[in-house]
């Protein structure tokens, strides 16, 4: 039987993730997405209006990598994909969080989202939430950096990653919708086992949160 897969979608600020995360959670209605900017709406409603994003930036990303680590120890409780926000543009972090999704029973993927420079700027302008510059000049400088890895990564059974996609933006959305309806529908035509089927009911799953 397949490992539930765990599936990260990476790429600058601005490359579209979050965007690409809600439409999985509406295609997809059984998937379970993990995304700070779940974190980034509960915050702001505790603040005034007038609080810039910028100073709260660091707690919705905080708990979001507290929560993503959580959830990928706690291993499957069902079938469904897990969906993770990451800019994966941290090595060692990619590859330790590749590890333990396996280690814990995952199928480990990464979709990393290819964008151009000035289409990473627009789409940060497009969501109002620009990340401070030398930030975002450090994200972009580990991805340029590391782009020709994931270009030339296949990913296997043995590493940290199983696949590995560098793609555009509707080709990673195409790509990570196939592969979470492929595995629930490969889950649910296997035969009875008296684990839950892809399409069975379960109270154990948590609702997806779109981003």
């Amino acid at each position: 039987m397949p490992d539930p897969l765990m599936i990260v979608v990476g790429g600058v600020p601005g490359a579209g993730k979050s965007t690409l995360l809600a439409r999985i959670a509406d295609d997809v209605p059984r998937s379970v997405v993990l995304d700070p900017d779940r974190y980034r709406r509960a915050i702001a409603r505790r603040l005034p209006s007038w609080a810039p994003y910028g100073t709260y930036r660091w707690a919705g990303h905080t708990l979001h990598a507290v929560m993503t680590v959580a959830r990928v120890v706690r291993g499957p409780r069902s079938t469904a994909p897990l969906l993770v926000h990451d800019t994966a543009t941290r090595g060692r972090r990619r590859l330790a969080l590749g590890l333990l999704a396996r280690l814990r029973g995952w199928d480990p993927v990464l979709v990393a989202v290819d964008v151009s420079l000035a289409d990473a700027l627009d789409g940060q302008l497009d969501r109002c939430r620009v990340v401070r510059p030398h930030e975002f000049v450090r994200h972009w400088e580990r991805w340029t950096a590391q782009r020709s890895v994931f270009a030339a990564a296949g990913g296997g059974p043995l590493g940290p990653w199983s696949h590995v996609y560098l793609l555009a933006r509707p080709d990673a959305l195409r790509r990570v919708r196939e592969l979470a309806r492929q595995r629930l529908v490969v889950l649910a035509e296997m035969p009875e086992t008296g684990l839950e089927t892809g399409f069975g009911g379960s109270r154990d799953v948590a609702r997806p949160c779109a981003a």
